[in-house]
């Protein structure tokens, strides 16, 4: 097979259940559609019963989410380019339920979305075109992983006190954890043996965390875990923005540390919360109370009714971003020029709303990607109306994104956490 395209197919044996999406690039007529749909789904039909697989397959992001939370299948290979919402939102969505969120999940993209996917949660990541013995290696690393009961993760960390509690912490009956007190022992533990996460501090005595990360990502003698960085040091952007190109996750070590760290190793664990022992649901649970992705993230919301920014900044505040008001779409080009001069403090997203006076959000959208320093800068675009052609009119003046109002709260924090860019 060729490509992957936008459908989603859950795939169920003895074992369990595996799910998948396909992108097909087919728009109009119907008619195409439909006879395309099912000549890729009868390829991927075909690939699961050869593997003894049984295979549902979905037409959309929302019949594949609903079908997920129906027949919880054991793993899902997901296509970004879905018909109704990207990919990535239905990503998010299984990795912020619950019942969902261990599900592992394999993307598939025509653009590389990489880095976003495995943020917000993926096993992996692979670009089209998927060859048919590409997808049948999917399939089997996903079979191998849903086979496996004990997980594994190590936990490199120099200081003996700080060590030791974080193997309290992050151990179970189901989770066993291998401690290392250098880099160097890092490394020998790495060459031998397969982790399911590594937790990081990036001080240590014998090698920088950074350079322990970049020998890991150039040498293929070792094995390179997905890795979350725990570190009590206070980061420059230029270090953060370093570091996301390695670790799928940064916690600063403080108060509330504890909880995002269970919540962020449970995740890539792809663990059965309920399944936890009581303590670290618990700490599951407080932790969601905030938003990793959202902490201390600058968000400018360019609306001019009063009322749209209260409910804005009353939902985006309480998850930890910093919200600034624009007004119209020249006070928004304003702001943006003015945070990306001060360098470290830019922007990271905007929420535009598109009838406003003085300036428009589709103007504002436009002039914005006539710069090329902004080009990469995610923009939502908010409309109130909710006609067929408003999301294409959107997309074509350069918006990331597209939303109708009234807001779907958890729609929208799916879409921002989606396009927040990850440094």
């Amino acid at each position: 097979m060729s490509c992957l395209g936008p459908e989603a197919a859950g795939l169920a044996n003895a074992r369990g259940s595996v799910g998948f999406g396909l992108d097909l690039g087919i728009a109009d007529p119907e008619a195409a559609d439909r006879l395309l749909l099912g000549l890729r789904a009868g390829i991927l039909r075909d690939l699961s019963r050869e593997m003894e697989f049984e295979c549902l397959v979905a037409a959309s992001a929302t019949e594949a989410l609903a079908l997920a939370k129906d027949f919880h299948p054991s793993a899902v290979v997901l296509d970004v380019g879905l018909p109704d919402h990207s990919g990535l939102w239905v990503l998010d969505q299984l990795k912020r339920d619950t019942r969902t969120r261990h599900i592992p999940v394999h993307v598939v993209s025509a653009s590389d979305n990489a880095q976003t996917a495995l943020a917000l949660g993926a096993i992996g990541y692979a670009l089209k075109p998927v060859k048919r013995e590409d997808l049948t290696d999917v399939l089997r690393k996903l079979e191998t992983k849903l086979a496996q009961r004990m997980r594994r993760v190590l936990i490199v960390e120099d200081d003996a006190v700080q060590r030791e509690a974080v193997r309290r912490l992050l151990g179970s009956h189901e989770v066993e954890t291998v401690a290392a007190a250098t880099a160097g022992e890092c490394l020998a533990l790495l060459k031998d043996q397969t982790f399911d996460c590594m937790v990081l501090d990036l001080s240590l005595p014998d090698a920088s965390g950074y350079s322990l990360l970049e020998t890991l990502s150039k040498e293929s003698a070792y094995s390179f875990p997905p890795v979350i960085v725990y570190t009590a040091r206070d980061l420059s952007g230029e270090e953060e923005q370093r570091l996301r190109r390695y670790s799928k996750s940064i916690i600063i070590k403080g108060a509330k540390s504890p909880e995002r760290l269970v919540d962020e190793v449970s995740l890539f664990l792809h663990q059965v919360i309920a399944e936890l022992p009581d303590e670290q649901q618990r700490m599951i649970h407080k932790a969601r109370n905030r938003d990793a992705l959202l902490e201390g993230r600058r968000i400018l919301v360019v609306e001019d009714d009063v009322r749209n920014v209260y409910s804005l900044t009353s939902i985006l505040e309480p998850r930890g971003a910093r919200v600034q008001i624009a007004r119209n779409g020249r006070e928004a080009i304003q702001a943006i020029e003015e945070s990306f001069g001060k360098g470290g403090n830019a922007i990271d997203l905007v929420l535009m709303d598109v009838m406003m006076p003085i300036m428009d959000g589709l103007t504002a959208t436009q002039q914005i990607r006539q710069n090329p320093d902004w080009k990469k800068l995610p923009i939502i675009m908010l409309t109130a109306k909710a006609m067929p052609d408003d999301q294409e009119r959107c997309l074509a003046a350069g918006a990331s994104d597209y939303m109708a109002k009234p807001l779907d709260v958890e729609k929208l924090l799916s879409l921002i956490r989606v396009w927040m860019p990850s440094n």
